[in-house]
């Protein structure tokens, strides 16, 4: 039966190194458009070709109807240095000049379709950086005849190389980083699972703030994974799955709402026995939400402020990062400040910081004097990681060349969450601060006695499998 189950396993990691070392073949972009006089122009996609490099594409136009006025319908590539001016010029005609190169249609007839196939270089090999280069359909006559209702709606499919290679310049990173978040998260996922499994074997109990860790830096490394997938299937045949890659930016919104609530819990004083912090006295409605994240697994066991706000915060990662994918379905685009919904996430992370700052404030007001330092640095710390990549968005924006944006922010959004799962990965294990000497993550023996099933159900205190216990509060 082992040997059974090995044999099998053989033929697994045969299929992933297969899929992890296919060789690309074309970036693929397709899609259906009709041109107006409204709209005498439609931008297929965009793609990035290296330094000293030359591309080639391929595009293939269908159609039910014929295109009768094909003389004036031309598929325009521009390169990014003059895709400014070509938006901001008032016309269609005036446009013209700054396309790179300019072909024009020439259907023929196929059965019931009528079809035209353009091809074009993308010739960046005198450049030491990598250039954008833009499709773009006109028809200029459409701004000086009224015939909108003899144009025909057409169908695209648009492939691409970037010197034989289907990945764009400003994607190549892609691999590489999720190769290391992967392991890096991966590693921090299994020791927190090995600290787990030794607190059970010692003590018999395990605090929850140990699994909502490493319930983080699993779906961190989760992400990365389905998302190599991706990258190997991509490489394929230009499309991937959509599948993986939105479950990939999902997991990596899930991460990002477990740190979140994680530093906002411990900010506002979770794991802390209720006697080491004073009742708070006239606390408004901010207050009392934010304050009912001191004991989350109660509050999330009623209609309460404060599960509301940790509902809105999982839903609002959730909704966020399907939004973003309506912008770019090729690779995951959720930290992507260039379309509204990756704008919307970066304010949704400066309300949160400064929830976290409130927390904080309010927390090292109520505790002992020993705590004090230890709330002001984690509210300095969580404060910084909820702003940290708004600000990042910005200076990258601002004042790094476009065509490493991507790059840029993937790289340093990568190192902000790794660096905050390890952060929180030493803050639940160890055992050195005024913190843990007061905290029931580092208690010595179970010193809560009421379990789930026996106390009341709006406070819950512990769960229980059969001798071990995972303490909630």
């Amino acid at each position: 039966m082992n040997w059974q189950f090995l044999l099998r396993m053989k033929y697994v990691v045969f299929l992933l190194a297969f899929l992890l070392v296919r060789p690309g073949v074309a970036k693929v972009i397709s899609g259906d458009f009709r041109l107006s006089g409204m709209n005498t122009e439609y931008v297929l996609g965009s793609f990035a070709i290296s330094p000293q490099k030359v591309g080639h594409s391929s595009v293939t136009f269908t159609s039910k109807q014929p295109y009768k006025m094909n003389k004036d319908l031309f598929l325009r590539l521009i390169r990014d240095d003059k895709w400014p001016e070509f938006q901001k010029a008032p016309s269609c005609e005036q446009k013209v000049p700054f396309a790179l190169i300019s072909e024009q249609f020439s259907e023929e007839r196929r059965k019931d379709i009528y079809y035209t196939q353009v091809g074009m270089p993308l010739d960046n090999a005198r450049d030491d950086r990598p250039h954008y280069f833009y499709f773009v359909v006109t028809d200029c006559s459409l701004e000086n005849f009224m015939h909108d209702d003899k144009i025909p709606t057409l169908h695209f499919q648009l492939s691409v190389w970037n010197d034989g290679s289907h990945v764009s310049a400003d994607e190549n990173h892609l691999k590489m980083l999720h190769t290391v978040t992967f392991l890096v998260s991966g590693i921090v996922a299994v020791l927190l699972a090995i600290t787990i499994m030794i607190q059970f074997y010692e003590k018999d109990t395990v605090h929850a703030a140990i699994f909502w860790v490493m319930g983080a830096a699993a779906c961190d490394c989760a992400s990365s994974l389905f998302e190599m997938v991706h990258l190997s299937m991509y490489a394929h045949d230009g499309i991937g799955s959509y599948f993986l890659d939105a479950i990939s930016a999902h997991l990596e919104a899930l991460c990002d709402s477990l740190v979140a609530l994680m530093l906002l819990s411990v900010g506002a004083g979770w794991t802390l026995p209720s006697d080491v912090l004073a009742v708070q006295q006239n606390a408004n409605g901010l207050q009392r939400m934010l304050g009912g994240l001191q004991s989350p697994f109660g509050a999330m066991t009623s209609l309460t402020p404060t599960a509301l706000l940790s509902v809105g915060i999982f839903l609002g990662h959730v909704v966020l990062a399907q939004w973003g994918r309506i912008y770019n379905d090729d690779f995951d685009s959720y930290h992507d400040l260039e379309h509204l919904p990756g704008k919307l996430l970066m304010l949704f992370r400066m309300v949160l910081g400064l929830g976290m700052l409130i927390c904080c404030i309010q927390t090292r007001l109520r505790c002992p004097a020993s705590l004090r330092n230890f709330y002001l640095y984690l509210g300095i710390v969580g404060t910084v990681w909820f702003a940290s990549l708004p600000v990042l968005t910005w200076i990258v924006n601002t004042f790094v060349p476009y065509h490493l944006h991507h790059r840029s922010i993937g790289i340093w959004g990568a190192i902000l969450q790794s660096s905050a799962i390890m952060m929180l990965s030493l803050l639940v294990t160890s055992h050195k601060s005024s913190y843990h000497k007061l905290s029931h993550i580092s208690a010595a023996k179970d010193t809560l006695t009421d379990s789930l099933g026996t106390t009341d159900p709006s406070t819950p205190r512990m769960w229980t499998f059969g001798g071990s216990k995972v303490r909630l509060d």
